[in-house]
Parts: structure tokens; sequence; C-alpha cells
């Protein structure tokens, strides 16, 4: 896996990230943390999971795993839907309004970050919950990536992604090929 810059205002260090990951295809992230960095090079590949259950050694926030809450979720799948503009003034307010919820340092938020905070906590607003597992938002999941450095597991920026959840019609032949498989071990 590797990382290239989506939307980031130069000297940011946060903002839209593009992962590109051998086996799992693209995603478009947010960084959850804001005490751990990663390397935006294809000269720096990481090992990496995805997982349900939070962000690995939670950042600022604390938790490990750091759960995302629905409000980040929500926030999140706004800009991803293009709900909100994708352009580097959003993508700041953005990041600064999901460290914001997650507890993480978010530095002063503007007028429109503080608007998307407002806005997400009001809609969900127990912040602490697992926007996974509540089943609010099933197809978000955290992108852990890491580094293996003489035997020691090194953890690296984890990131919001969305993944695509099953169509119905893909379902409908999962459920196919299940049935033709019970049927031929007949």
């Amino acid at each position: 896996m590797f990382f290239t810059s989506g939307i980031r205002p130069g000297g940011f260090n946060g903002g839209e990230f593009i992962s590109n990951t051998s086996s799992h295809g693209t995603f478009r992230s947010f960084c959850l943390e804001t005490n751990e960095n990663i390397t935006l090079s294809t000269n720096v590949t990481y090992s990496y999971e995805i997982v349900t259950t939070g962000a690995v050694n939670g950042g600022n926030g604390g938790g490990n795993p750091d759960p995302v809450s629905s409000a980040s979720a929500w926030i999140f799948v706004q800009w991803i839907t293009g709900a909100i503009a994708n352009n580097q003034t959003n993508a700041v307010d953005v990041q600064r309004a999901i460290w914001s919820i997650e507890n993480e340092s978010a530095g002063t938020l503007s007028p429109a970050a503080n608007a998307l905070v407002a806005t997400a906590t009001g809609l969900y607003p127990n912040t602490a919950d697992n926007a996974i597992t509540s089943g609010n938002f099933p197809n978000i999941r955290v992108l852990n990536p890491f580094r293996m450095i003489n035997g020691v597991r090194e953890d690296y920026q984890s990131q919001i992604i969305l993944i695509p959840l099953p169509t119905a019609s893909g379902m409908a032949l999962a459920g196919l090929a299940l049935v033709g498989g019970i049927r031929r071990r007949k």
C-alpha cells in the first residue's frame, strides 16, 4: 500500500488522502488522529488492516481501538458524496471537524467547520458510539497502516474509509452460488 496526496493544502497535515492498497483497491480517506503521521510517497510502503473496531492506538482522544463516531462518519460521507464541495478550504474544514469530534487537537475551527460539527453532533449526539457497530454507517471502516521494523510493529496514521456494500444483485448471485454449491455436495 502507498499513499498519494488527495485534496490537501500545502503545510496542513490533514485533508483528503488517496490510499492505494495492493488488494483492496483505492480509497479516499481522512486521518482520524493528530499525533500520528504517514509518509506520502510511492517509495514508502505499508502493510495495513481494514477494521470495524477503530483506529489503532487511538490518538489524543484515546482508546485502542478508538471507534469512529457516527458524527465523524456523517461528515465523511457528505464529503465522499459531494454534498460538501471537494476543494482545499472544505478539506481543511472537514478534517478539523472530524478531529474535533474524535477529541483530537483540531486547532481553531472556522465557522464552516463549527457548523459541520454542530450539524453532525445534532444528528448523532453520542460521539462515543461506533459508527459501524451502531448500524448508522455499516460501510465505514478504518484503514490502519503499519510497518514491521526490526520485528516490531510501528503504527501510522489511521484513516476513515468507505467500502462499497454488496449490491442486491451481487447478494442474489452469492446466494445462488451458495445454493449451487450445497446442491453439488449432495
